[in-house]
């Protein structure tokens, strides 16, 4: 037997025929799911502008796979009152090829031809939309057939479309040649005070609404009365689901992603992540009815399948979330988790910390159908299993700010003053990342920094005075940016020597942690300078900025009061004192 249900669900997975669109094709299903994006009013206004000005033109809708450009040209195709794509030709899919003997690059330069370099001014009227990989993209114009399109290949370089920071966006005047390109969005917005999520709110409402023109709903509702109904944990997962504040934790969970592992998040891995926290890979409904025979059978098939395991102990499940389960607070250890652990597990009775944490949640039904007291000595790996979805949907519940999650707010500000422009609210970040070079290798007397401790008995110092070299880039004022990158270049230089250039860093989210650390008083370890080798480079770089050429401090690892003074006089004489 099935599950009209899961099935349902199950159009949400990536492999579901209804996840892979074709802009060919219309999809009343597909218009259900659409949420507008600010990429599509700028893909509007560019055509706009095409169609009062151009006869010809090619439009490159750039991105990668799964982040919706077909979906988005099916639905202004088929569901766009203002018929904005009416005469265009649409190109959907840059990868496959038209025959046998065809690879995808002959396909996409016969699809092209009318923009090739000896077509391009031909006077033929031809307007064409192609929806395409930044990296098929690149493939194409560095081939042999992409010589005949060296125009192409021109505005593409001086767009910096692969970069992902382009110089300009919107429409270019007087060109053939458009692009609107997914990979300049993310899929959420920075904000002053945080992080604006509208987008994949409106997503997930998409799913979780209730209400009769959402598909999902119907599905679950229409499934009432089968028999394991009260007892399913996909129905428990949809419940607690439909609770935005619960979205609003998973939401924050891609979010996190994003910004500390740089993953790339598409619409349609949103979309497959819904379904893997909702599913269990291996939900079977005969299975889950066999599970009925006694309560310690029912609570082992049943809560490995609930939303809090599903998102944090499944491996190899998902790129996205194999991503999410590295931030599983689990892994977290702080002292009040290690009294909590050790206070459950010597439990006799759980019954009253069960009802406590999953009171007003559909899991409050588990501990309702089943005798949870008698696990407290019979059954510990089963009280582990129950241990660990407790402290995972106590953490989807209680939305208190955590130390990390307070200092990737932190980042985030910082990201969205740089995306600003605003460079003089980086100036923690870099009195920061300042004290961090200058404590890489220990830390000494202010202004001395280490140039080599790798000798066993002595360290050797030079002095340099470290100032921001700044960027000098204009302010925009904007409260909800869209295009941003989840980094910050930083850059120094010696104020008692500018004209020895500077050195620049790229702080991703990864560093910064280590930066913040480094700024409460830790100190790096042979495998954070592993790790972290491209900040041990920039220390490098630093240091030459310095002047160890003329002046060196000798410091002895065992004596602190032990110091010689090599320096370098006028006339080039090199003198060695004791300090």
């Amino acid at each position: 037997m099935y599950c009209k249900f899961v099935i349902k669900l199950k159009s949400l997975k990536k492999s579901s025929i209804e996840s892979v669109d074709n802009a060919l094709v219309e999809n009343k299903f597909k218009d259900y799911m659409h949420v507008k994006r600010n990429i599509e009013f700028e893909f509007r206004d560019v055509i706009r502008k095409i169609n009062q000005n151009l006869n010809k033109c090619l439009v490159l809708l750039c991105g990668s796979s799964g982040d919706g450009k077909s979906h988005m040209l099916s639905h202004i195709k088929y569901f766009d009152e203002e018929k904005l794509l009416e005469g265009y030709e649409l190109y959907n899919d840059a990868t496959e090829s038209e025959a046998p003997d065809m690879t995808a690059i002959d396909t996409l330069a016969r699809v092209l031809e009318d923009f090739s370099d000896l077509c391009i001014d031909n006077g033929k009227e031809k307007k064409l939309v192609v929806a395409i990989n930044i990296g098929t993209l690149i493939n194409f114009i560095t081939s042999p057939q992409g010589k005949k399109f060296k125009k192409l290949g021109k505005y593409v370089k001086e767009q910096e479309i692969a970069s992902g920071r382009n110089k300009a966006y919107g429409y270019v005047e007087n060109s053939m040649f458009q692009h609107v390109s997914f990979s300049d969005y993310q899929m959420f917005t920075l904000k002053k005070d945080g992080v604006g999520t509208d987008y994949l709110e409106e997503l997930f409402g998409k799913v979780f609404s209730q209400n009769d023109n959402n598909p999902f709903y119907t599905a679950y509702t229409m499934n009432y009365d089968c028999a394991m109904a009260s007892k399913c944990p996909v129905r428990m997962n949809y419940e607690l689901l439909m609770d935005t504040n619960i979205q609003k934790a998973i939401i924050k969970r891609i979010v996190e992603v994003v910004i500390k592992d740089k993953a790339i998040v598409s619409t349609r891995d949103v979309l497959n992540l819904i379904y893997e926290i909702l599913v269990h890979p291996d939900f079977d409904y005969n299975t889950l009815c066999g599970s009925g025979t006694s309560d310690v059978q029912y609570l082992t098939e049943c809560v490995p399948w609930t939303t809090p395991m599903l998102l944090n102990e499944f491996e190899d499940v998902s790129p996205l979330l194999d991503c999410i389960r590295k931030h599983d607070i689990l892994k977290v250890r702080y002292e009040q988790m290690d009294n909590d652990t050790i206070s459950f597990h010597v439990m006799e009775n759980i019954k009253d910390v069960f009802e406590s944490l999953t009171k007003a949640t559909p899991y409050e039904t588990l501990g309702i159908i089943t005798d949870v007291s008698k696990l407290g000595g019979l059954k510990p790996e089963l009280k582990k299993v129950i241990y660990r979805f407790l402290v995972r949907l106590r953490e989807l519940n209680n939305g208190k700010e955590t130390r990390q999650s307070m200092r990737l707010q932190e980042f985030l500000k910082y990201i969205y003053f740089d995306a600003c422009g605003k460079e003089n609210e980086l100036a923690n970040l870099y009195e920061m990342t300042k004290n961090a070079v200058m404590c890489w290798e220990g830390c000494f007397a202010e202004g001395d920094i280490c140039v080599d401790s790798s000798n066993d008995l002595y360290w050797i110092l030079e002095q340099i005075s470290l100032q921001p070299f700044i960027y000098g880039t204009s302010t925009i004022e904007q409260d909800d940016l869209q295009r941003f990158f989840p980094s910050i270049k930083l850059r120094f230089e010696n104020a008692s020597n500018v004209n020895a250039g500077c050195a620049e860093i790229t702080v991703d989210y990864s560093l910064f942690e280590l930066i913040s650390e480094i700024e409460e008083g830790y100190r790096p370890n042979v495998q954070d300078k592993n790790h972290h080798a491209d900040f041990d480079s920039f220390v490098r770089k630093i240091s030459d900025l310095g002047n160890k050429k003329l002046r060196v401090l000798i410091v002895s690892k065992n004596d602190a009061n032990e110091k010689y003074l090599l320096q370098k006089d006028p006339f080039g004489k090199y003198t060695f004192k004791v300090v």
